[in-house]
């Protein structure tokens, strides 16, 4: 349950340089913090090729605005279209949100803007809000309540594909399947992160994931052309099952994305309810007082 204070190298401060700088220079921007990177280095060698080294990095940024409205689909859309070194998941949300968030003890901004990397200030300054000490009490409360809600909510939606799948309502099946996944990401999100996410776009909620597990994601492993394919029908039955003709699924397509899904529930269970009783464990060694 350690958690640990977010540290760049100098190479990768100045790596994400090259999208903050255009990034605030576009959006009104008064802070940008880190809050996860994952560097993934592969090494291959043989006497028949010189040595091969590959890294992936994934960072995690909160971008606090001056306005309030919301404007996270364009700045991730924005920097999907203009930064190729490596993949960033970014949350934006404005400064009065995140004070107000903060001084109620949302467990999800205190520990980003207190333990987070900040990369950049419009006024020079750390944000430094006087963080509330967090009870591990509420921590686990809120976590519990948030997992029997949402996990209900996905359970709920993945029984209806069945009934779809079974009466060859294939475009329908793939449309739940959707609300399914989205309703056990935003179920881990929760009890991880205590963030409340609000997003529909499968990509941007499995990358969210990845700030904690990389098992989610890897149910959909998107490596292959036909990986590839199978995600995007998933991905857009969102709005295509219901909007464009064109939009069709085959049985077979259908039935491999119910057996993903599937997998991607009973894994949701399985690791909120170990992070709960890691929470209920921390709640326990609290030293009682007399």
């Amino acid at each position: 349950m350690e958690r640990k204070h977010i540290n760049l190298s100098p190479f990768q401060c100045r790596e994400l340089e090259e999208i903050i700088t255009p990034l605030v220079s576009q959006y009104q921007t008064e802070y940008i913090l880190c809050f996860g990177c994952l560097n993934d280095t592969k090494s291959a060698a043989s006497c028949f090729i010189e040595e091969i080294k590959q890294s992936n990095t994934h960072y995690f940024l909160l971008m606090v605005t001056t306005e309030p409205t919301r404007i996270e689909h364009e700045v991730q859309d924005y920097v999907n279209n203009h930064f190729e070194q490596a993949a960033i998941t970014i949350i934006a949300h404005g400064l009065e949100t995140v004070t107000n968030a903060v001084s109620q003890g949302n467990r999800f901004f205190n520990v980003v803007c207190r333990e987070g990397m900040q990369l950049y200030t419009a006024s020079g300054l750390r944000l430094n809000l006087g963080y509330p000490n967090l009870n591990p009490a509420t921590t686990l409360a809120t976590a519990e309540k948030h997992f029997y809600h949402r996990y209900q909510m996905a359970l709920g939606f993945m029984e209806a594909p069945g009934d779809c799948f079974e009466k060859a309502y294939y475009d329908n099946t793939v449309f739940m399947l959707h609300q399914a996944v989205e309703q056990a990401c935003i179920t881990m999100i929760g009890v991880f992160m205590a963030y409340r996410s609000d997003k529909h776009n499968l990509t941007r909620l499995l990358n969210l994931c990845l700030c904690f597990s990389g098992e989610p994601a890897a149910i959909f492993p998107r490596k292959t052309g036909e990986d590839q394919r199978l995600f995007q029908l998933l991905l857009k039955s969102y709005s295509e099952a219901r909007y464009r003709d064109e939009y069709n699924v085959s049985s077979q397509d259908a039935d491999i994305l119910c057996t993903q899904v599937r997998a991607l529930i009973t894994l949701t269970e399985e690791l909120c309810i170990d992070q709960i009783n890691d929470l209920r464990t921390a709640v326990s060694h609290i030293p009682k007082q007399n």
